[in-house]
């Protein structure tokens, strides 16, 4: 039997709670809950790293970033430092195997290897306010984008930057609606060259990666979609008054009243965010409806997952570098070749997962080294899953270090600073509003995750997978 394609589908700072078949009571998205029908759809799927390049490095490794090194990113992202030389990714072992792989999008890897073409960006990046010149930095957009922008619309490029200096992109926590128009985005851009990669592959089998770039900040839909979820429909998250006294210093968010201005800019932020999510449904449609007439759907596996999620104004919170809910929790999909009777799986699963599941459809043997294990049993209708997952942050400055350890019904999480801990009773508190922590009616149970927790740490360390069969 010819060895499948495989595609994975990456997006930058989506939420679990963006997507239809997921529950999400706001956005639409046709699209991917067609693969959700067709294949597996992770419930509790989580991240090994709160921010982008860390987690882009467990997805490419399969292994926790204390094993791969990658554990922070610079505030100067071009400075982050990369994978080291010896560990080896999963594109490196698909080439090795005789498959021709493609990047485009997104991809964030400090430098970029395993590739045989790339047509590639850095992300989109909020704080960039200049096509050029920032002590921060080169604009990521980069110079393919650019090239294939300037190309339909000359001087277009300098137009994302110049919108991005007026007063209010800084007003509206950089929710805009975007200059240009659909058809020069960045994410046409990426299913453009995708579907091109696809089109022009040689015999034999292909790894293509696709990395969009949101729904990450600026929130900065065309004109086509930014009207999709209007604002005035989206008001605070429930959270928003959430007393955070209970949580370790760097967490807590002052409580204050907003200004109606203030009210309007939260509202505008959530709810272009949404909007962005559909945006790329629209784009997982265009890949689909390539696939279907390049007749690849029989033969190719496709995975869908985020790096990381965002808090969205939760607990008063933007971004990510936390291990709440919805930044650690993110949509993980996979539909294999040909497809499946779509289904849930409730069972916790590590995003890093991705990588032994593309080894071994790609026939590759699991390296011992390689933490992860393949979600394949279970699109297989077998069983899987893990009876705890792990999840890590550094701070840019390296001066805040924290890991989470998740189990079936509760949260563990220890910082390196005082008053570190947090302890969430998942199942009685899905939304995380009680830090039980400090509780001494639930000290014998966060001392039993203390103690699974380091020796998750102390199994991982042997540098091989036996660790995963071991009890606590």
């Amino acid at each position: 039997m010819a060895k499948p394609n495989i595609l994975l589908i990456t997006t930058d700072q989506q939420r679990y709670d963006t997507i239809g078949a997921n529950g999400s009571a706001v956005a639409r998205t046709p699209n991917i809950d067609r693969l959700c029908r067709e294949g597996v759809r992770f419930r509790r799927a989580y991240v090994q790293n709160t921010v982008c390049i860390p987690s882009r490095a467990c997805i490419q490794t399969g292994r926790y970033t204390h094993q791969h090194g990658v554990r922070y990113m610079e505030s100067v992202i071009d400075a982050t430092p990369g994978l080291p030389a010896h560990e080896v990714t999963v594109m490196e072992r698909l080439q090795a195997a005789g498959y021709a792989t493609g990047a485009t999008g997104k991809i964030h890897m400090m430098p970029e290897r395993g590739f045989d073409w790339m047509e590639i960006v850095g992300g989109k990046g909020a704080r960039w306010t200049q096509a050029t010149g920032q002590d921060i930095g080169p604009a990521p957009l980069g110079r393919q984008y650019a090239e294939w922008l300037e190309a339909r619309h000359p001087g277009a490029y300098e137009l994302i930057y110049e919108q991005r200096r007026q007063p209010e992109y800084r007003r509206d926590r950089a929710s805009v609606v975007h200059v240009l128009p659909l058809e020069e985005y960045v994410e046409t851009y990426i299913v453009e060259k995708s579907v091109e990669f696809m089109t022009r592959r040689r015999e034999g089998p292909f790894f293509l990666w696709c990395g969009f770039c949101g729904p990450h900040g600026p929130h900065d839909p065309p004109a086509s979609h930014a009207g999709l979820y209007p604002p005035e429909a989206y008001p605070r998250p429930e959270t928003w008054n959430q007393d955070l006294g209970d949580r370790p210093p760097h967490l807590r968010r002052p409580h204050r009243p907003l200004s109606p201005a203030d009210e309007a800019s939260l509202r505008r932020y959530r709810s272009l965010y949404w909007c962005l999510c559909t945006l790329l449904d629209d784009c997982v449609g265009v890949l689909l409806a390539a696939m279907d007439r390049l007749g690849l759907l029989d033969n190719t596996l496709i995975l869908y997952t985020s790096d990381h999620g965002e808090m969205l104004g939760d607990f008063r919170m933007f971004g990510k570098g936390n291990f709440y809910e919805p930044v650690v929790h993110v949509p993980l999909l996979a539909r294999p070749p040909g497809g499946c009777a779509g289904r849930p799986f409730d069972g916790l699963v590590e995003v890093m997962d991705i990588a032994p599941t593309i080894l071994e459809y790609a026939g590759i043997e699991r390296p011992r080294e390689m933490q992860a294990v393949s979600l394949r049993p279970i699109l297989e209708g077998g069983a899987g899953g893990h009876g705890a997952v792990l999840s890590e942050y550094t701070s840019n400055d390296r001066a805040i270090h924290g890991k989470c350890l998740v189990t079936e019904r509760f949260k563990y999480i220890l910082w390196n600073v005082g008053q570190g801990g947090e302890f969430y009773d998942l199942a009685g508190d899905p939304q995380e509003t009680r830090n039980l922590y400090y509780d001494p009616r639930w000290r014998d149970e966060r001392d039993r995750h203390a103690e699974m927790l380091l020796a998750h740490l102390m199994q991982s360390e042997t540098g091989y997978n036996a660790w995963r069969t071991a009890p606590y």
